[in-house]
């Protein structure tokens, strides 16, 4: 199986900072930068099935943060995130009705890797 690799654009980049930012993403966390960082990883592999256990992986391997660490400061990202400024503007960045479940690793880094393939 060939890997695809795509080159993430600075403009990119900025467009997942302001989409996590929106979402009520402290940007200063480690957490949310791990979460920005994963998520850039997931559209330059063009990845369509998101692991947990991958993206940390590659997060452990890339920034020398054990997997524990890196599991805990992306839920602690997601869970002291602005919850206001995260209803407030969930419709605006996904086009759908605010949904709590979103906010669960998993299918946050899928749902806005797949926003910023989409946006591309």
């Amino acid at each position: 199986m060939e890997i695809k690799e795509h080159r993430i654009s600075p403009s990119e980049v900025l467009q997942i900072t302001n989409i996590l930012r929106s979402l009520g993403l402290n940007t200063s966390y480690i957490g949310t930068k791990l979460i920005n960082k994963s998520i850039q990883y997931t559209i330059k592999n063009d990845i369509e099935f998101i692991t947990l256990e991958k993206i940390y992986l590659y997060l452990h391997c890339e920034y020398g943060f054990n997997i524990h660490s890196i599991r805990n400061n992306i839920n602690y990202a997601l869970t002291n995130r602005n919850k206001n400024l995260s209803i407030k503007n969930f419709e605006k960045v996904f086009g759908y009705e605010y949904y709590e479940k979103n906010f669960e690793p998993k299918l946050f880094i899928e749902e806005v890797s797949n926003l910023i393939k989409i946006i591309k």
